[in-house]
């Protein structure tokens, strides 16, 4: 009797699907977006969607509102200051707002072949790593131009420790991405059991350096502060005091708050980006999986 009923019980879970997503099922594919959200789970992923750009956006556009207003602006040899600023804006850029829209590209655009979903992820993680190889550059070039001829540390500090860390996972993280995600899909039913495997630990491992990275962003924000809004001196009379932030004389945008709010904006990063990465998955449009 079951000998009989086994293909019966497999052919109901078949009937009314298209061909191509029941192909797309047993092909072992590396995807996650099987299971279809509820008309209430689309509107706290779309909510969460919208913190999350606004968090992308206003760590950068803050951070760049700060340097042009109450700093001395970017500059990429010749001016340490500047050129740090440049190193700090640049990482903020890459592994923030680039890696961040690169890990949101999978959970927004599932009306679109999954293999532009691909292209467009790889195409910000070139962009981030770009962004981020330029900005450690110049970043070890503007500690040569220390004052007074004297030598200079590099990697002395947790935020600099933190950073190569991240720096050297997110390398592994990109090859390992690219030849697993992108280059075996030449032998795609060969390698679709392994990249379902490895779907899991890959996006985790995004998760990880992620907040790796904003770990490293709050730390150098902190270094920033401590160093530039020191208060008044005898070479920097006018020189801001990070205490003075809620100072009644103060207006509400000053340099320690817009630090500040940068700082609000990453560790709102840290906590709706995994939780949308980990937690959000929605069937893909059936259209992506016709041919064409």
């Amino acid at each position: 009797m079951s000998h009989h009923q086994s293909p019966g019980h497999h052919n109901n879970h078949a009937v009314g699907r298209p061909k191509d997503y029941v192909k797309h099922q047993n092909s072992g594919s590396d995807s996650d977006d099987m299971q279809e959200m509820s008309g209430f789970a689309r509107f706290c992923f779309g909510l969460l969607w919208c913190f999350a750009q606004i968090g992308l956006w206003g760590s950068v556009l803050l951070f760049l509102y700060w340097v042009l207003k109450f700093d001395k602006g970017f500059a990429w040899q010749h001016d340490k200051r500047k050129m740090f600023n440049l190193h700090a804006f640049l990482m903020l850029t890459g592994f923030i707002f680039m890696n961040g829209q690169a890990m949101l590209i999978y959970k927004t655009f599932l009306c679109c072949k999954k293999i532009y979903n691909k292209i467009t992820h790889t195409i910000f993680f070139l962009l981030s790593t770009s962004l981020i190889t330029f900005g450690m550059i110049v970043g070890i070039q503007g500690q040569h131009l220390s004052p007074l001829d004297l030598p200079s540390a590099h990697f002395y500090s947790i935020h600099s420790w933190i950073g190569l860390v991240t720096a050297g996972l997110f390398a592994l993280q990109f090859l390992f991405g690219f030849i697993t995600f992108l280059l075996l899909l030449c032998c795609e039913k060969a390698t679709a059991g392994f990249r379902a495997r490895v779907l899991p630990t890959h996006q985790t491992m995004g998760i990880i350096i992620y907040t790796l990275a904003i770990a490293g962003c709050l730390t150098g924000l902190l270094q920033t502060a401590r160093s530039r809004l020191s208060g008044p001196s005898p070479l920097e009379p006018e020189k801001p005091d990070y205490k003075n932030i809620g100072s009644p004389l103060n207006p509400f945008l000053n340099p320690g708050m817009v630090i500040n709010l940068v700082g609000v904006c990453l560790i709102a990063l840290a906590i709706i980006m995994p939780y949308i990465i980990r937690n959000f998955t929605q069937r893909r449009n059936m259209a992506s999986f016709s041919v064409n």
